[in-house]
């Protein structure tokens, strides 16, 4: 069985902490036998996965990108990433259980540190599209990059008093953690619908703060243009010729926009609505290994299918 994660021309935070997180709660479950997919971390439950190798998923969620997948026999679901995605694939919104991302601190992989500062994490397309270093060294917050190694990111969340993010994933670890967060809403509609997918398992209202573009690239990468296929490529195809029109006002705008959202309350969901959630998920983990694994070790997935 494969550990599926999404892979784009830059590493994303949220997908790469599948790398990290699996391994360490489900040792000897993944090798590099095609025939059946592992469906972790990720808005990943879509049409990119047609065809007869079976999928199991523990915690994935639908993200609009791509049309919904056809269920048959060959998919294994044992739990969704919120009530959301499950009604959008026809399940019960109780298989609606959590993140993933959630369990991150039954890994052992993240030592506790002392906290401070304030954190801000853009999603991973506006940092190569804007100029959100700058804006965060105006301000004097620190940036953290969602495109480096996961688990020094999840260590800085870690290290943070207070952690705003673009990225949802970025505010999922910060709040298992117990580090207050602040919700920025992403600078691209398409990105948006998945937290509430995500803060109904924690019965939880995200209070989002607004940014501005931090540059023209980045204003025309979200104008009405960049929601056609032509017209993306029409930009992409343009972008080291546009000349950095207006940059200081961008960068103003979005300094600005930036220190308000830093000054707005924080956030943090109820322990017990956290608590009950990690606790469904690993019951299903544990309910998932007596279904792939062999006693004393080793993968059983090519098998007959569970019940």
């Amino acid at each position: 069985m494969i550990l599926y994660r999404w892979q784009g021309s830059a590493r994303n935070f949220g997908d790469e902490l599948n790398t990290i997180l699996w391994p360490r709660l489900l040792p000897d479950f993944f090798d590099d036998d095609p025939s059946a997919r592992f469906l972790g971390i990720g808005s990943i439950l879509d049409r990119r996965h047609a065809g007869p190798s079976r999928k199991l998923v523990a915690g994935a969620g639908y993200g609009g990108y791509e049309g919904t997948p056809t269920l048959d026999h060959a998919w294994d679901i044992r739990w969704v990433r919120g009530p959301r995605t499950a009604r959008t694939l026809g399940l019960p919104p109780a298989a609606g259980l959590g993140d993933p991302a959630a369990l991150l601190p039954f890994t052992n992989l993240i030592p506790s540190v002392p906290r401070s500062g304030v954190g801000f994490m853009p999603h991973f397309e506006s940092v190569a599209g804007g100029a959100w270093t700058k804006v965060a060294a105006a301000v004097g917050v620190r940036l953290i990059d969602p495109r480096g190694d996961p688990l020094a990111i999840a260590k800085a969340i870690g290290g943070c008093e207070v952690l705003l993010s673009e990225a949802l994933h970025g505010v999922i670890v910060a709040d298992t953690f117990g580090v207050p967060w602040i919700a920025i809403q992403p600078l691209a509609p398409v990105h948006r619908a998945k937290w509430h997918d995500w803060a109904d398992t924690l019965n939880l209202r995200v209070a989002f703060q607004h940014l501005s573009a931090s540059s023209l690239w980045e204003r025309a990468r979200h104008s009405r243009l960049a929601q056609f296929h032509a017209g993306r490529a029409l930009l992409e195809t343009y972008r080291h010729r546009w000349p950095d029109l207006g940059s200081r006002s961008f960068l103003d705008q979005a300094a600005g926009a930036l220190s308000r959202a830093a000054a707005s309350t924080p956030q943090l969901s109820g322990r017990s609505a956290l608590d009950r959630s990690q606790s469904q998920m690993l019951g299903c983990l544990d309910q998932l290994r007596r279904a792939y694994l062999r006693p004393g070790g080793g993968s059983a997935y090519h098998r007959s299918r569970p019940g």
